[in-house]
């Protein structure tokens, strides 16, 4: 694949992700992939710009993966569509990645409508419009597809399983039942208040405790690695850890074989919940993104994930890992500042906070 380069960017969306994945194939073309888009207010805080530039420069979205229904992953696209129904944008998404949160009723002559729920959420406006427009995808994107892209990209979908995506499909099979558009619909904030773990130093966790976020919404999360020339980056969205390790066993990788990615979006903000140890000992990466701003009601990131990375016991000896976070503030700031400085030489590890722009920007 000579000739092609890659870069991807990591878009501000407070707690929650938004992504492209942008390369030039061996014939000049351009070729775009969004991965999530963040709340409503991420569209106007930076997508909107994003997408004007290709625009206006005459390109397209060649694809976008919307992972899941909660609000901080599929919020911003919602907002896309609703500039696409007043005539501010046309819509230049080519293929749209996305599994319907329900068995939507088939009227005859009609196509699929969202005719017996009684409130339009957020994942069922953006199955009414697929549907519609017929850019439904044309089977469910679970565990195990590979998916060929445009201009030479490859996506191997990790999660969900067939499983938990009907897991998710049950739980709202009742006609009105409204989805859970954010995780704080499920938890009593009363009951759990904000409880940061960053006053903890690096040894007093114990990494032996095993915890796994029980999400249905979260385990219905499309995650994947993309690869092209070679060049791998794993979006883990916010899936379980359990679905991604049978996925990357099955696919033959071992702690001795693990799976070589230039980046790594870390699970789910950040959460204990989502990063395991048995995970990331099926991970080669020197390089992890945490797309969060410290300030939502889970204490996301946490620093426990971190610790479990760059504890963990099947790290490849003199690797130095680089974690990347989307936003720069006192709290993120706060993680490691009761450690003696000597951790980050003593783990082999830094933090880089991203205090200029909107976005990151690498080359792969």
């Amino acid at each position: 694949m000579k000739g092609i380069n890659m870069k991807v960017y990591f878009y501000q969306a407070e707690c929650g992700d938004a992504a492209r994945i942008c390369y030039c194939s061996d014939n000049g073309k351009l070729h775009n992939l969004f991965i999530d888009s963040g709340f409503d207010r991420t569209f106007r805080h930076v997508l909107a710009n994003e997408i004007e530039t290709l625009v206006e420069n005459g390109h397209i979205i060649n694809g976008w993966v919307i992972s899941h229904i909660h609000d901080d992953h599929i919020g911003g696209v919602v907002r896309y569509l609703d500039t696409i129904e007043s005539g501010e944008f046309n819509d230049i998404v080519k293929h749209w990645y996305y599994n319907p949160p329900r068995q939507y009723v088939i009227n005859e002559g009609q196509g699929n409508k969202v005719s017996e729920i009684k409130s339009i959420d957020q994942g069922d406006k953006l199955y009414e419009y697929l549907a519609k427009n017929m850019k439904l995808p044309v089977q469910d994107i679970v565990a195990g597809l590979v998916l060929p892209f445009d201009g030479g990209l490859e996506i191997t979908v990790l999660s969900p399983s067939s499983i938990k995506l009907n897991r998710l499909r049950k739980k709202y099979s009742q006609p009105g039942l409204p989805l859970e558009q954010n995780e704080d619909e499920s938890v009593s904030v009363a009951l759990a208040p904000k409880v940061y773990d960053y006053h903890l130093l690096i040894e007093a966790f114990d990494l032996k405790k095993k915890t796994q976020d029980s999400s249905i919404e979260n385990g219905s999360s499309i995650s994947m690695i993309t690869t092209l020339n070679d060049k791998n980056i794993l979006w883990l969205a916010d899936s379980h850890p359990s679905d991604i390790v049978k996925s990357l066993k099955a696919m033959n990788y071992t702690p001795k074989n693990k799976l070589k990615c230039n980046w790594v979006k870390v699970a789910h903000h950040g959460s204990k919940g989502n990063n395991s140890d048995a995970l990331y000992s099926l991970i080669d990466s020197e390089n992890y993104l945490i797309s969060a701003n410290g300030d939502n009601n889970h204490c996301l990131p946490t620093k426990e994930a971190i610790v479990r990375i760059i504890k963990n016991k099947h790290r490849l000896e003199g690797l130095k890992y680089h974690f990347y976070f989307t936003y720069d503030n006192t709290l993120l700031r706060s993680m490691f500042e009761n450690e003696d400085p000597k951790i980050f030489s003593t783990y082999n590890f830094e933090l880089i906070f991203l205090s200029d722009g909107r976005f990151f920007e690498f080359d792969v």
